[in-house]
């Protein structure tokens, strides 16, 4: 059990995630305007940024109409984010085992130094089937607009939060969890839930 504390932070960090994509806190829907500007001062919708995945496919949060999970790693990081791969592929089996309907995307922190190239050469390290489980980058200030949309914090791609990001089907804030060795099973439990609701 984390203590209270952490637990307090977890949930401020969700209100703020919600927040910064849109959703008023407390809740799970609304559309999620993104802070940055898409010209002529009109706020960008963070679920039509576009990315580029390990198969060079074009796709938005919004393309991929499931309950998603989402990471945020760097290739050249060596502390937390195998950590968070690994987790994630234990969940790529569990879904596929489960036959859940839903979805995960890991993005890159460091888009400059991390093109679709090597995302899809981090993929085919896992198995990665991109029907299930997209690996994703594109023009770094797409990637750098996106990290802003989910407040991810970071330095250099290599210093973050380590925290999963789960959306519904439509692409709208649902949960924020922090990583864990247990995490990939309270993910599997939300996706579930939110894969049988639609």
């Amino acid at each position: 059990m984390f203590p209270q504390r952490i637990r307090r932070a977890v949930a401020a960090l969700a209100v703020a995630f919600a927040a910064s994509l849109g959703a008023p806190a407390g809740t799970q829907a609304a559309v999620p305007a993104h802070p940055a500007r898409a010209g002529a001062g009109v706020p960008r919708d963070a679920r039509d940024i576009p990315l580029i995945d390990q198969n060079g496919a074009r796709f938005t949060l919004r393309d991929l109409r499931r309950p998603t999970a989402v990471i945020f790693v760097a290739a050249r990081c060596g502390d937390a984010c195998p950590i968070a791969e690994a987790l994630f592929a234990r969940l790529s089996a569990a879904l596929g085992r489960g036959r859940i309907d839903a979805r995960l995307l890991t993005v890159t922190l460091d888009p400059e130094h991390d093109p679709p190239i090597a995302m899809a050469g981090l993929a085919r390290g896992f198995h990665a089937d991109a029907g299930r489980w997209r690996w994703a980058s594109g023009r770094p200030a797409d990637v750098r607009a996106l990290l802003d949309a989910f407040n991810v914090a970071r330095l250099d791609g290599q210093f973050h939060g380590t925290f999963a990001y789960v959306l519904d089907a439509h692409g709208l804030p649902a949960r924020l969890v922090m990583l864990s060795t247990s995490a990939d099973g309270e993910l599997l439990g939300y996706l579930r839930a939110a894969s049988r609701h639609g």
